[in-house]
């Protein structure tokens, strides 16, 4: 009688498991997706939006998206959407081709943000797209993609302020906590030595001087020039740490560690947050992390 009765519970549970799901996809079916070109713009997105949309982001966590070849599974992917999201400032060089296939809105955030420009080689005079890596310019895109959100479901908007305004005060507070530290440090030590020249926003926005080996993924070339120009500051103004980051290899930095002494401070993530239970799966943790590294590292 009591396996019966457990039997019957088992059921009834399995049944009302089954119904839950159903009722889940049921409700998924009636939203509409919005399709981002990378990782870290569908995270920002689905903190804003919550559960009224869909949010996917097209290249998987760790790839680098600059130079990313989207695929036919891509465009069926793309045709669920009603929305695509891209950051622009030249970052997604596939993105006009990848568009022009797709009956979709587009939002691209860097049409309302002020750019800094590459200053050598093939990208000179084009803007550097990494402004997210920012904090204060992360949380510009909040009020950006909080307002284009709003465009798109105007009976949501103070939904999506209210939780654009949860957000930033975590930006806000990751802003504060820098700046703190960078106000503390010596001038001298204020210098971030990285693989890709993709901190110009962070060391512009919190007084710091930035040296890279290349300028951008998309043409990441090491030259002996650049190479022995990096050694030379490294050496001449006795920086502690240099850094590379999680979508590209290593090994020319290393280089530099052998060459200079430095110590070599991790993997910085840029272009993609990390798989989740990573240290970055998220943008929040991808600052945080960012940033504890880079702190510990200029100490």
């Amino acid at each position: 009688m009591k396996k019966r009765i457990l039997f019957l519970s088992l059921i009834f549970l399995i049944s009302l498991a089954s119904a839950s799901c159903k009722k889940i996809s049921k409700e998924s079916e009636n939203k509409e997706v919005i399709l981002t070109s990378f990782t870290v713009l569908a995270d920002i997105i689905d903190n804003l939006a919550k559960d009224e949309f869909i949010v996917r982001s097209l290249t998987k966590p760790g790839v680098e998206v600059h130079g990313y070849k989207p695929t036919p599974s891509d465009l069926v992917k793309a045709s669920n959407a009603f929305v695509f999201v891209d950051n622009g400032f030249g970052f997604e060089l596939w993105a006009e081709k990848f568009v022009s296939n797709l009956k979709v809105k587009r939002i691209t955030v860097a049409e309302d943000l002020d750019p800094i420009f590459v200053t050598e080689d093939f990208y000179k005079g084009k803007p550097n797209p990494h402004a997210w890596i920012s904090p204060k310019r992360g949380i510009l895109y909040v009020d950006i993609l909080v307002e284009s959100l709003s465009e798109l479901r105007p009976s949501k908007r103070e939904i999506f302020e209210e939780n654009g305004r949860i957000y930033k005060d975590k930006l806000s507070k990751i802003d504060e906590e820098f700046s703190l530290f960078i106000n503390n440090l010596d001038e001298d030590r204020r210098y971030l030595v990285s693989c890709e020249g993709a901190f110009s926003y962070l060391t512009s926005d919190y007084g710091m001087k930035e040296v890279y080996l290349w300028p951008v993924n998309a043409e990441s070339q090491i030259t002996p020039r650049r190479m022995a120009r990096t050694i030379s500051i490294v050496k001449n103004k006795n920086i502690p740490t240099v850094f590379c980051e999680s979508t590209v290899s290593d090994e020319s930095q290393m280089v530099v560690v052998r060459e200079t002494g430095a110590k070599f401070g991790g993997d910085l993530f840029v272009d993609s947050l990390s798989v989740d239970g990573g240290p970055a799966s998220t943008y929040i943790k991808m600052l945080e992390h960012n940033l504890h590294l880079i702190k510990k590292g200029l100490y």
